[in-house]
């Protein structure tokens, strides 16, 4: 489940309320590849995000007043002159160099001549000589600099700008912080840090994955920048339950749907929109989300496709199931595009057919029973992270107790897999907690792949049951004790992966793209609204990345283009 410090709904760009004005600055380090050359120069990284604040700024500040009086507050605020200049001072910078050069030369002249006349007569001898010397000796010095800025004098100039400006906040969001490599976090929080704390009314708020961010040693967690959880099992511990902060969610998303009925088409009423029963349509979007505020998007957006083929045009519990359905086989696809492409090791597929499998027996034995929820111990809680980032299944709370006794953490397979499957989804706290819903026998059979140490397993290819190699190590030849089958050794931590360092966005849009054939093709605007990034890096990275190296087809005979699997 994806855990933010702070995650940005940039619905608003400028918000207006009581007077007060707020100017946000968006910036997506996963389109940010000149941010940090291959070097990682702190110097030529603090140029360009120093250059991507003022771009921001100078098209806030042109959104926010009209042309002319733009012109005129221009030219009663030398401050904007500055900034300006400190924009073309960075961008000569870079065009032309990372560093200038100075030629300093200092000359000394060095020549000789000499000369001498001699009269001799029989009386007198006079000898007269005359010698001039000088030197003559040309050198010079070459010193390199760095067209550095002091962060702290830009910081003055935007504080200037904001006051006459009369902005209140600025609010810079940093998203995709976890998309760096951890090189590049390091050097990226050290220069973040700099900006930290200006007292000038600036602010950051910085997007980041669950464990996969460092801050490094100079930026603290809960000192320099406060943390804002917003996974859903974080608010299952506040409001005192799961199916309590279900609730509460399925009443956040309800006035999430209402109030942007009531912002973008005032002249709508809820009934307007959907059809009867709209109680239940809530609880099934909130189920299927679970807090993930990109999937009641991508709900909507195909409930609402699916409602324009009606003759009322309205969204009914028949519409949403279709949404719930396209959201889910989106994630799914990109899960399996990814195992298909190596992107991620393969037994993630395995483990998830396992769970699926075990859900599908507990129901069969007790079909008018829940069967959605299972549990398992928090020392496996690493193996279900690929699962949860593609949201097959949920992670829902921690130390949940058993009736059987002990601590579990509780998940929940995808609303729609379990209406696929005819799983009755539980809803009490009684429905879950049985011993039977404990599936560390299940997750046990992967207990090699996740292992420290490089001891050997060995599995056997008809049962496909593991042996520790302390079980079998006394036999030369390793034999299966239920069906006599050569045992076969299972090679720990090498999964096989594609080469290359993919970051989680990247692995989706990959992913999504090679399960999609040329009928189902897609554009960048469509491939981005379904893995949760920017249109620009779906372009950027599919189009001039994985298009050339024939990883998957560009369809250009579209306009916008369309993207799909390089497979026949």
């Amino acid at each position: 489940m994806v855990k933010v410090i702070v995650q940005f709904l940039y619905t608003v760009l400028t918000l207006f309320g009581g007077g007060v004005h707020t100017s946000p600055i968006y910036i997506d380090l996963s389109t940010c590849n000149d941010l940090f050359d291959s070097k990682n120069d702190l110097n030529l990284i603090e140029i360009h995000f120093i250059r991507q604040i003022i771009d921001s700024l100078k098209k806030q500040l042109s959104l926010m007043f009209e042309e002319k009086f733009l012109a005129v507050f221009s030219k009663e605020n030398p401050a904007l002159d500055d900034l300006e200049y400190i924009e073309k001072v960075l961008v000569e910078g870079i065009t032309l160099s990372t560093s200038k050069q100075v030629s300093l030369s200092s000359a000394r002249k060095a020549t000789e001549s000499s000369e001498m006349a001699a009269n001799i007569s029989s009386t007198t001898l006079k000898v007269t000589g005359k010698q001039n010397e000088s030197y003559e000796l040309e050198q010079s010095k070459t010193v390199e600099q760095i067209k550095g800025l002091n962060v702290q004098e830009f910081l003055n100039k935007i504080s200037d700008i904001k006051n006459k400006a009369g902005i209140d906040s600025i609010y810079v969001f940093v998203d995709e912080y976890s998309d760096l490599s951890p090189k590049a976090q390091a050097t990226f929080s050290a220069l973040l840090k700099s900006f930290l704390g200006s007292r000038i009314g600036m602010f950051f708020k910085v997007g980041v994955i669950t464990d996969r961010y460092d801050f490094g040693d100079r930026i603290i967690v809960g000192r320099d920048i406060f943390p804002i959880p917003l996974d859903f099992n974080e608010y299952a511990d506040r409001y005192n339950g799961a199916i309590a902060a279900i609730n509460k969610t399925q009443t956040f998303v309800e006035k999430l749907i209402t109030k942007r009925i009531e912002k973008f088409c005032p002249k709508l009423k809820l009934t307007d929109v959907f059809k009867s029963n709209f109680s239940e349509i809530v609880y099934r979007v909130t189920r299927e989300t679970l807090g993930v505020s990109r999937t009641i998007g991508i709900i909507l957006q195909n409930a609402f496709v699916q409602a324009s083929s009606n003759s009322d045009g309205k969204i009914g519990l028949a519409e949403i199931n279709y949404g719930i359905s396209s959201a889910r086989k989106t994630y799914q696809k990109q899960f399996t595009g990814s195992v298909k492409k190596r992107l991620v090791p393969g037994y993630n597929l395995d483990m998830w057919s396992a769970i699926l499998a075990k859900a599908t027996e507990e129901k069969n034995k007790f079909p008018d029973r829940p069967a959605s929820h299972f549990m398992a111990d928090p020392l496996r809680k690493e193996y279900l992270n690929v699962l949860c980032e593609n949201f097959l299944i949920h992670f829902i709370s921690e130390n949940v107790t058993s009736k059987h006794g002990g601590n579990y953490n509780l998940y929940s397979i995808d609303y729609d897999v379990c209406t696929e499957f005819n799983i009755k989804y539980a809803d009490k706290k009684d429905e879950y907690t049985p011993i039977r819903f404990i599936y560390d026998s299940v997750l046990a059979e992967f207990d090699p792949y996740f292992l420290e140490s490089k001891q050997k397993s060995y599995k056997c290819p008809e049962c496909e049951k593991i042996y520790a190699e302390e079980d079998v190590k006394q036999a030369k030849v390793k034999r299966c004790f239920d069906d006599d089958e050569k045992l076969v050794e299972i090679v720990h931590q090498d999964a096989p992966v594609t080469n290359g360092n993919f970051a989680e966005v990247e692995i989706r849009i990959l992913g999504l793209i090679l399960q999609l054939s040329p009928e189902e093709a897609l554009t960048a605007r469509e491939v981005a609204d379904s893995v949760g990034c920017t249109i620009q890096k779906v372009s950027a990275w599919a189009g001039k990345v994985l298009g050339k190296k024939g990883e998957i087809k560009i369809d250009k005979s579209f306009s916008p283009y369309k993207y799909h699997t390089a497979e026949a």
